[in-house]
């Protein structure tokens, strides 16, 4: 995973390519009437992504194959929304990809096996696209038999309380940070999260799962300070007297953890910044060019990042911003 460079496909990966986090979370969260007819113990990850490269700052997917109940075989298909809000054609993004899945299994001389998608999505606003593909199409209803219709299953966490959060530790876990990531009570919340670590009982485990929740909320939150964090790993792992916590908390502190946050906060504040200058015009002016968008990820200086995201908001036209934005380059 080391070469993935978007912290949310990196965490989303790292923590869901576990084959017991995945079986846990499908157990959990897929309806029963689905779970009732798949072999859990036979999921097996598969290789490859679906994604278009130019939505992979939006979007990342695992695919899974798993046995079902009369021995025949389907695919589970988790798709992570991170944007910061619902895209409305996700289910037409969501389509595109499946079909990808069948061209490969074709092409490989295999049959089409059903596939089961999910959207995970824990971005700031409510979810509200339509979870059918046949809701968006509108028209005459003698029509209606010709529209293409499919439904996901959605899993919006900015909806679900702590308390709906459910599973395993580390699913828990990790559906609590993409729950948190962008919002100011991560602050709050980071040690309840990490109180959940004394629930793993194998240091190994812990030790690796720490390192991958800490570098992702470095890299990924502009809401804690390092030296925060380290205080919060430091209190919250030792004060239950839990030798394999005390053990993984001094290792962290011993590494240089506060020097590697420090570093990946710093990314997570451009990257926050060029997230919100691109949801501003985005919402503003109904989209941005791919080269415009370039051009602002381009942009790592946090003082003109932050005059950006300013001028986002006031300018009156994408042309002005535009005008701007190549002065900044």
């Amino acid at each position: 995973m080391s070469d993935l460079t978007n912290p949310h496909d990196k965490f989303f990966k790292e923590t869901f390519s576990r084959i017991e986090v995945a079986r846990d979370f499908f157990a959990n969260y897929l309806p029963e009437t689905v779970t009732a007819v798949l072999n859990l113990d036979s999921l097996e990850l598969q290789s490859g992504s679906f994604v278009d490269p130019d939505l992979q700052e939006q979007f990342a997917d695992l695919l899974y194959r798993v046995t079902l109940r009369d021995d025949s075989e389907a695919y589970l298909y988790v798709l992570l929304e991170h944007k910061s809000y619902p895209d409305p054609l996700t289910a037409f993004q969501l389509l595109r990809y499946l079909v990808r899945i069948w061209e490969r299994d074709v092409r490989a001389g295999e049959g089409l096996r059903p596939i089961v998608p999910m959207v995970l999505y824990h971005g700031r606003e409510q979810w509200r696209a339509a979870t059918d593909f046949g809701g968006l199409f509108t028209g005459e209803e003698a029509l209606r038999p010709y529209w293409p219709t499919f439904r996901y299953d959605l899993q919006d966490l900015s909806r679900l309380s702590d308390e709906d959060i459910r599973g395993a530790v580390q699913v828990q876990i990790g559906l609590l940070v993409l729950k948190y990531i962008f919002s100011p009570a991560l602050r709050e919340r980071f040690g309840d999260i990490l109180n959940l670590f004394h629930d793993l009982t194998q240091t190994q485990t812990a030790l690796e799962y720490l390192g991958t929740v800490l570098y992702y909320i470095g890299q990924a939150s502009i809401h804690l300070a390092p030296e925060e964090m380290v205080t919060v790993v430091q209190r919250t792992l030792a004060e239950k007297g839990n030798e394999t916590m005390q053990t993984v908390a001094d290792y962290w502190i011993e590494q240089g953890i506060e020097q590697g946050i420090e570093q990946g906060i710093e990314q997570g504040i451009e990257q926050g910044l060029q997230e919100g200058i691109l949801d501003i015009l985005e919402i503003r002016f109904g989209g941005v060019k791919p080269e415009v968008g370039e051009q602002i990820t381009a942009v790592t200086d946090a003082p003109r990042l932050r005059h950006l995201h300013r001028q986002a908001l006031v300018v009156d036209s994408l042309t002005a911003f535009t005008r701007l934005l190549a002065e900044s380059v």
